[in-house]
């Protein structure tokens, strides 16, 4: 499977990076193939770095701390198993 040009997948390094720009949690996307809001492909998520959580409830959906053991496992998984790509990589460093 190809990903979109705008997304890195996570790493052990790319994670590291992400922790140094202060981003507290991801929240956690179905990954899309062409971004089809129809189809999932399970076993890749897409992960979109925030710094806080939102208070609103309407804003509320599935997010991780950026220091949870899921996250650090995901980053560590190799060829195979679940893939996460983080939304935005690597342009969030050119702010």
């Amino acid at each position: 499977m190809q990903k979109p040009a705008d997304e890195c997948r996570l790493t052990v390094e790319s994670l590291q990076r992400i922790r140094s720009l202060g981003f507290q949690y991801f929240l956690i996307k179905g990954y899309a193939p062409g971004r089809k809001a129809d189809y999932i492909e399970l076993g890749f998520f897409t992960l979109v770095p925030v710094v806080e959580l939102p208070i609103k409830q309407e804003e509320m959906e599935i997010y991780a701390p950026i220091d949870s053991e899921i996250v650090d496992e995901w980053a560590s998984q190799k060829e195979g198993g679940v893939q996460a790509f983080i939304e935005g990589y690597p342009h969030l460093f050119e702010k």
